[in-house]
């Protein structure tokens, strides 16, 4: 991936995390890209995690897929703890919408049908607001970012774009934009994993040829372990991200709006922001 956008409030410039054994954990990273400590919250807060949370008036229940560092994953030193730059922000409209915030671990592949079945409230996952999703539920939308090729560090395979993967085996995490992506070039062997993690240990292991992951994630992990990855060729597709809702559900749609058009006008976003991923 190249360099990331600006979340103008707007894209996220980021990180990664580990794929060995530990995945889903490592440190995390500061601004010029060194290791650092264990990274846990921005804004000093601890994230409630309930995997039997069902929504009611005093409370926003959240669903995510919480194997996605830097975006939201277990902390490493306590596995009980979620962190990530969208657990702080999701934690942050508590004081917005004047509700507890509570999450719900989730598995990727059925998060948008949970919601529509009234699971939970809202999805915060680092999820595109992509047209096909939009004919499912809405979006509110708080960054944009794309998708990163990841190699092995000692490749030297001549991939820069889409195109060089063709012939080659690419490891995508199943239902995701990276595999929409893939999927239109029936060139590709396109090799699907429930997590991406999975996806980064069979690269490791000489597996795949490479790896097509959201630019966030591929830096995070590529920062983590850079004599193992290495990024290539500039990003893909970018597209925007956002919080998923249901489509009935135009009152608190507005309300996550503005709270978070007060959250970037009062500081709190660029905070989060700066502490997952470094200045802008």
């Amino acid at each position: 991936m190249a360099v990331l956008g600006v979340l103008t409030t707007t894209a996220l410039a980021g990180c990664g995390a580990s794929t060995s054994n530990t995945a889903g954990a490592g440190g995390a990273t500061n601004s010029t890209g060194s290791q650092t400590a264990e990274k846990t919250s921005a804004i000093g807060l601890t994230a409630k995690v309930d995997p039997n949370a069902t929504p009611s008036a005093d409370k926003i229940v959240i669903a995510t897929d919480n194997t996605y560092p830097p975006m939201e994953y277990m902390d490493p030193s306590d596995p009980t703890k979620l962190v990530g730059f969208d657990v702080d922000l999701g934690d942050a409209l508590s004081k917005y919408l004047h509700k507890d915030i509570v999450w719900k671990p989730t598995q990727w592949d059925g998060i948008i049908a949970g919601l529509t079945s009234d699971k939970y409230d809202i999805i915060i996952s680092s999820m595109n607001d992509t047209a096909e999703r939009r004919k499912q539920i809405d979006f509110v939308d708080y960054g944009s970012w794309g998708q990163a090729i990841v190699v092995k560090k000692n490749s030297t395979a001549n991939i820069q774009s889409l195109k060089d993967l063709e012939g080659k085996t690419v490891g995508v995490q199943i239902a995701t934009t990276s595999d929409d992506l893939l999927s239109k070039d029936k060139a590709i062997t396109v090799k699907r994993y429930n997590t991406f993690p999975d996806a980064f240990q069979d690269l490791a292991n000489g597996r795949l040829d490479a790896a097509v992951v959201d630019e966030a994630v591929a830096r995070y992990y590529v920062n983590l372990q850079p004599d193992n990855y290495k990024i290539v060729g500039q990003t893909l597709d970018s597209l925007p991200v956002g919080i998923g809702i249901r489509k009935d559900e135009q009152s608190l749609e507005k309300s996550l709006q503005d709270a978070l058009n007060q959250m970037k006008a009062d500081g709190t976003y660029d905070k989060i922001y700066t502490y997952w991923f470094g200045q802008k």
